[in-house]
C-alpha cells in the first residue's frame, strides 16, 4: 500500500512539477507556489516553493478552501480568482488556485500561489481582490479544529441539538467531511456520539439538495409565469384562437 500510495504522489509532482517550478522562478520567493496531491487529503502537499510564506512543508493538509473547492468540484469551478488570505500570525498573502483534473475530469490535483504582499510588496493588492479566510495550518487535525471553531462561534460543546445540526451543515457545505477522521473529531468537539454525525450529515446534504432544487424550480416557473403565451393559458386554459392556428 505504502509503494502504491508513493508511486501516486510522484506520478502527480512529475505531471505538474515543471509547472510549480515555472511559477516560482518567475515570481521569486516572496510567492510560495503549491501542489495539493486531492486523493489525500490529509497530507495533500506533494510539493511547495518557498514554504516559508506560509510555514508549510511537503506532507501538510489541504487547506479549508481547498477542501470547498473539492466539495464544490461538481459545479465544475475551476479557480476562485484572486483573492486576499492571511495567516496566522497576521501576513497578507495574495493568492489563487486553479484545479487540476484528468482525463475523466476528476479533481487530481490543486495548484495554489500565495504571495507574500506585506512591507515593500503591498502595492500589489489588487483593490478588486475577493475576501477569502483561509488557515495553512501543518495537520489535518488542525484545519478541522478550525472550522469546528469558526462554525460554532467557539462554543462547540455548549451548543443545543439544533445548533449542533446547524454546524454540521456548515462544516458539511465547506467540505470538511472529506477529510479522514473528521467525523470522530466532529463528533468529541460537539459531545455527541459518531453515529449521530452521519445522521445529521445525511439530513445536512439532503436539506441542500432540497434548497438547490428550489433554486432552479422558481427561476423557471417565474419564466413560464412572465411568458405571454403562458398567461393566455392560465387565463382562458388556451391559447387565442389566432395563435392556435399558427
Amino acid at each position: 500500500m505504502t509503494m502504491r500510495l508513493g508511486a501516486h504522489l510522484r506520478g502527480v509532482r512529475q505531471k505538474y512539477g515543471s509547472l510549480v517550478n515555472c511559477i516560482a522562478d518567475l515570481l521569486g520567493p516572496h510567492a510560495e507556489v503549491v501542489l495539493h496531491d486531492t486523493s489525500h487529503a490529509d497530507h495533500s502537499i506533494v510539493m511547495i516553493r518557498n514554504g516559508q510564506v506560509t510555514g508549510r512543508s511537503v506532507g501538510a493538509p489541504l487547506t479549508d478552501l481547498g477542501f470547498y473547492m473539492l466539495r464544490e468540484s461538481a459545479r465544475r469551478i475551476e479557480t476562485l480568482g484572486v483573492y486576499q488570505g492571511k495567516t496566522d500570525n497576521g501576513k497578507l498573502l495574495r493568492c489563487n488556485a486553479v484545479n487540476l483534473r484528468n482525463s475523466q475530469g476528476k479533481i487530481e490535483a490543486i495548484l495554489c500561489i500565495n504571495i507574500d504582499v506585506n512591507g515593500d510588496n503591498l502595492s500589489s493588492v489588487g483593490k478588486n481582490d475577493l475576501q477569502f479566510k483561509e488557515h495553512y495550518q501543518t495537520s489535518i487535525n488542525q484545519v478541522i479544529d478550525s472550522q469546528i471553531a469558526e462554525a460554532s462561534g467557539g462554543q462547540a460543546g455548549d451548543l443545543a441539538a439544533e445548533a449542533k445540526f446547524e454546524v454540521i451543515c456548515e462544516l458539511e457545505s465547506r467540505g470538511i467531511f472529506l477529510a479522514r477522521g473528521s467525523v470522530k473529531q466532529v463528533a468529541a468537539s460537539l459531545n455527541i456520539a459518531t453515529p449521530t454525525v452521519y445522521k445529521y450529515i445525511k439530513l445536512a446534504r439532503r436539506k441542500k439538495a432540497v434548497m438547490e432544487h428550489h433554486s432552479k424550480v422558481r427561476p423557471a416557473k417565474q419564466a413560464r409565469l412572465n411568458n405571454p403565451k403562458q398567461i393566455s393559458r392560465n387565463r382562458s386554459g388556451s391559447l387565442p384562437r389566432q395563435e392556435a392556428r399558427r
